[in-house]
C-alpha cells in the first residue's frame, strides 16, 4: 500500500490509509495514516451505522488535509463499543453479531468512568490555576494538583485505550468462536 500511496502522493494528490496496525503501518512507509481502534475489517465503522460511518469518514478526509509531515499516523478518538449507537431514525438497526449483556454493560461502565475521570482532571487542573494565583501560603500545592491532573490522564489513556482494546479483543474472540460454530463465519 505504501507504494501505491507514495506514487499517488507524487502525482500531488495528498492520500491517507487506514490502520489498526500502526505499528506495522508506520513500517511501510506510508505518507499519512488515521489508526483507528476498531477490528480489522470494520475501520469505516460497524454495518448499518451510517452515522457512524461518515463520522469516522469525514474525520479520516479533514486528517488528509491537515497532516503535513511525512510517515505521519493521527489516532482518531473513535473506540469499539459493540453496543447500539444511537442512528437517525430511518436508519435504526442493531448489530448483527453475537451480542454480550455483560461486556456492553462494562463498555458503557468504562465510558462513564473515562467521563468522570475527565471530569475530575479539569477540576484539578482549575484548581491548579487557583493556586498559582491565590494560594501562595501552600507551598508546593500548584505542583501537586498539575502532576495529580497528568496521573488522572494516564489512567483515562489506560481505561479508553489498553483496557477497552483488551474488552474489545475478548468479545471479538468470543464472537469469532459463535460466529464459526454457528457455520456464519469461516
Amino acid at each position: 500500500m505504501g507504494l501505491v500511496q507514495n506514487q499517488i502522493e507524487g502525482a500531488g494528490v495528498s492520500t491517507i490509509s487506514m490502520t489498526v496496525q500502526p505499528h506495522i503501518t508506520g513500517s511501510v512507509g506510508v505518507p499519512r495514516a488515521a489508526y483507528i481502534r476498531y477490528p480489522a475489517g470494520n475501520q469505516l465503522g460497524e454495518a448499518g451505522k451510517p452515522q457512524q460511518q461518515r463520522a469516522i469518514i469525514t474525520t479520516v478526509l479533514e486528517a488528509a488535509t491537515e497532516l503535513e509531515s511525512p510517515g505521519s499516523i493521527i489516532e482518531l478518538p473513535f473506540r469499539w463499543r459493540r453496543f447500539p449507537i444511537e442512528e437517525e431514525p430511518h436508519f435504526l438497526k442493531e448489530s448483527q453479531g453475537p451480542r454480550h449483556p455483560q461486556v456492553e454493560a462494562i463498555g458503557i461502565s468504562l465510558d462513564e468512568l473515562v467521563n468522570l475521570a475527565k471530569d475530575y482532571q479539569s477540576y484539578m487542573v482549575k484548581r491548579a490555576e487557583q493556586a498559582k494565583a491565590a494560594d501562595p501560603s501552600i507551598p508546593g500545592l500548584e505542583r501537586v494538583l498539575s502532576t495529580q491532573a497528568e496521573r488522572v490522564e494516564q489512567l483515562i489513556e489506560a481505561l479508553d485505550g489498553d483496557v477497552l482494546d483488551q474488552l474489545r479483543d475478548i468479545a471479538n474472540a468470543i464472537a469469532t468462536m459463535e460466529l464459526r460454530a454457528s457455520g456464519m463465519f469461516v
